[in-house]
């Protein structure tokens, strides 16, 4: 038992410091998002003040005040300043299509159904790729690779917005299609790099080794050439679930589902500043967190990392 020890710290000291090493870029990619955020918000056309007073008379003195109330009339390095200020205390202002609303209450209410389309994506393109990946890796017969190779071809030629209306349509708005609507790429993507580097390490000679030793071929792709397929798998985890998170908008929408996809593209098509550009705000920190967890997935899987063989 403790002998164990030695090992687990040194795999958190290695993993601590492949971590540290990606932090800066990501500081950097983070600090990026506020900007683009507060870039977008004030890409929309149309006036805030306007949107505020809903097309009413408006006398030039009220509009002035709410100018003034919003920050509108300082320059717009300032707003900048003010809006990152404001975000350090977890303020991202307020919806101007909901009538003054909290922005994070929407968010609040919108990221859990985001949030539990990606997991039921992820558990399902996982599985039924890594599956599909290992039958077309199989050398003795060529068809299951021809099948994937097409397949996969399909599934990631057509566009997230069609092919969720095309689910849609099958499964009459239920929300496991709208799941497997998402899926169904990320699950191609897999399978592809699955097969990709399965074909690869079948060729090396461990694996003649093991086949001459009489093992069979489940235990020789699972037990052997998996293994050492894992560190690109795992290197593949943030494409596949930036995937995702880039389709969500498209499904959320076609399925009506009240996520944060479809709650940017309404904030969008209704000029609502605030809520868009905090929408790309929380999209680009989700991908920043997704980037983090594929590094640490990557440096569980690499055996490299696990061993005992001294600080890289």
């Amino acid at each position: 038992m403790t002998g164990c020890r030695p090992d687990r710290r040194g795999l958190f000291r290695r993993l601590s410091w492949r971590l540290t090493r990606r932090l800066p870029g990501l500081l950097l990619l983070a600090g990026a998002a506020v900007l683009a955020s507060f870039l977008a918000s004030h890409a929309l056309p149309g006036d805030p003040v306007m949107l505020m007073v809903d097309g009413r008379a408006a006398d030039p003195e009220m509009i002035r005040r709410l100018r003034e109330g919003a920050g509108l009339d300082q320059p717009l390095g300032v707003q900048f300043l003010s809006y990152a200020l404001a975000l350090l205390q977890g303020d991202l202002g307020l919806s101007l299509r909901y009538g003054g609303v909290p922005v994070t209450a929407l968010l609040s209410g919108a990221l859990p159904v985001t949030l539990g389309l990606m997991t039921g994506a992820a558990a399902l393109a996982l599985p039924v790729g890594l599956a599909l990946g290992l039958a077309a890796a199989d050398d003795r017969r060529a068809w299951p690779g021809t099948a994937l190779t097409i397949g996969s071809v399909l599934a990631l030629s057509v566009p997230p917005l069609a092919l969720a209306t095309w689910l849609m349509l099958a499964g009459s708005g239920t929300a496991p299609w709208a799941v497997a609507a998402l899926a169904l790429p990320a699950a191609a993507m897999i399978a592809r790099l699955a097969r990709t580097q399965l074909t690869e390490v079948l060729g090396h000679d461990f694996i003649r080794t093991a086949r001459a030793k009489g093992l069979g071929r489940v235990a020789v792709l699972l037990r052997h050439a998996l293994p050492n397929a894992l560190v690109p798998l795992a290197a593949a985890v943030g494409s596949v679930a930036g995937t995702i998170l880039t389709t969500t908008a498209a499904v959320e929408t076609v399925f009506a589902l009240p996520g944060l996809g479809r709650l940017a593209v309404q904030a969008v098509l209704a000029r609502d500043h605030t809520v868009a550009g905090a929408a790309v705000l929380v999209f680009v920190l989700m991908q920043v967190a997704i980037s983090l967890t594929a590094e640490l997935l990557i440096g569980l899987a690499d055996p490299r990392l696990r061993g005992d063989a001294g600080a890289p």
